[in-house]
C-alpha cells in the first residue's frame, strides 16, 4: 500500500519561508499540521496545533515529533547543528519523510556548497542520505536558488529597486534561478502529495532564470532607467573576506551574505535538465509578470 502523509510537523513558521509554508499547508487542508515552537506566544491559523518544544534537546524533538508524517525545516538562524537534531529527532520518532531547510542553492553541487555558511547544512545533508540507505527514514530536497519576491524587497541580491542601486557580482552576467515564495510553498504541499515521486530525491524549481543585470533590465523598464547607481563586486574576493572573517570569530550578515551570493555565481545544470517545475506545480513567470511583481514591490515603500 503506497504511503499517505496526513501529519505534517513545521519548524520555522514565523520565518518569512516558513509562514508561507504554512498557509500553502493550510489552504491545501490535506494536511494536519503541527508547528513547533520554541517559545509560547506564537498565534497559528485555525485548526493548527502547536507544540513548544526545547529544540536544544533531541528527546524533546523526538517526543514533539511522535505520530507526524513529516517534518518540514523551515528555519533559519545562527545555530548550524540545529538542521540536524530535527533530522535525528525524526528517524527516533518514526517520521516517514524530513523536508530538510535546504532551500538555497544546489544541494548536490559540491562547489556551490563549498563556502563555510554551508558547513552545517551540508553535514545534515550527507547523514540525513544516511539514514536514509539505512531504511531509517526518507527525504525530499527543494532547492530554489533565489527568493524572488524576498530578494526584490530586500536587497540582499545587490538589487536595491527602491533606491535604484545595484552592485553587480563580477560582470553581472551570471545566470541563476530565482523563485517567489508562494511558489516554494506550492512545491513543498505537492512534494508532500506525491511522496513516491519525491521519495530521496533532491528537486529544483524556479519561475525564471535571470542574471543580475537581466534583472536591472527589467526593473529599469518598470521602474524608469534614470538614476541608477551602478558598480562591481569581485565574487571571489568577498568570499575570501567573508571566510576569513567567519573563522575568526566574525559572523553577520555581510559575511553570510557575500558566502551565499557567491553561489549564485556558480552554474548548476541541474535546473535545466529536471522538470520539476511540472512535478511540483510550479509555473514559469513571464518578463511582463516580473515587471509587475518589480512594481508592486516597489510601490510598498512610497
Amino acid at each position: 500500500m503506497s504511503k499517505v502523509i496526513k501529519n505534517v510537523a513545521l519548524a520555522g513558521a514565523t520565518g518569512s519561508l516558513g509562514s508561507i509554508v504554512l498557509a500553502s499547508l493550510v489552504n491545501d487542508s490535506e494536511f494536519n499540521v503541527t508547528v513547533i515552537a520554541r517559545k509560547d506566544g506564537q498565534s497559528v491559523p485555525k485548526g493548527v496545533s502547536i507544540k513548544i518544544v526545547d529544540t536544544d534537546s533531541v528527546d524533546a524533538i523526538t517526543e514533539a515529533l511522535r505520530g507526524q508524517d513529516a517534518l518540514i525545516d523551515a528555519t533559519s538562524g545562527p545555530d548550524s547543528t540545529l538542521g540536524m537534531r530535527f533530522i535525528d529527532a525524526a528517524a527516533a520518532a518514526g517520521v516517514y519523510r524530513v523536508i530538510p531547510g535546504e532551500f538555497s542553492a544546489d544541494v548536490q553541487s559540491a562547489e556551490a556548497r563549498s563556502p563555510l555558511v554551508f558547513h552545517g547544512k551540508n553535514m545534515a545533508f550527507e547523514h540525513l542520505k544516511k539514514l536514509s540507505a539505512e531504511g531509517k527514514i526518507t527525504y525530499t530536497t527543494i532547492s530554489n536558488a533565489a527568493f524572488l519576491d524576498w530578494n526584490l524587497r530586500t536587497g540582499f541580491i545587490n538589487i536595491d529597486i527602491h533606491n535604484k542601486k545595484v552592485q553587480y557580482l563580477n560582470d553581472g552576467t551570471d545566470v541563476f534561478p530565482w523563485t517567489h515564495l508562494s511558489s516554494v510553498g506550492t512545491a513543498v504541499v505537492n512534494a508532500l502529495a506525491k511522496p513516491q515521486e519525491t521519495e530521496n530525491r533532491a528537486c529544483y524549481i524556479s519561475n525564471i532564470r535571470k542574471s543580475q543585470k537581466q534583472m536591472v533590465d527589467l526593473a529599469k523598464d518598470s521602474l524608469g532607467a534614470d538614476g541608477w547607481d551602478e558598480s562591481t563586486i569581485d565574487a571571489e574576493k568577498a568570499l575570501k573576506a567573508a571566510a576569513e572573517s567567519m573563522l575568526s570569530g566574525t559572523i553577520n550578515m555581510q559575511v553570510i551574505g557575500d558566502m551565499i551570493r557567491w553561489s549564485c555565481t556558480v552554474y548548476s545544470p541541474r535546473w535545466e535538465q529536471q522538470d520539476d517545475n511540472k512535478l511540483l506545480g510550479v509555473r514559469n513567470l513571464t518578463d511582463d509578470e516580473v515587471m509587475k511583481l518589480i512594481k508592486e514591490i516597489a510601490a510598498e515603500k512610497k
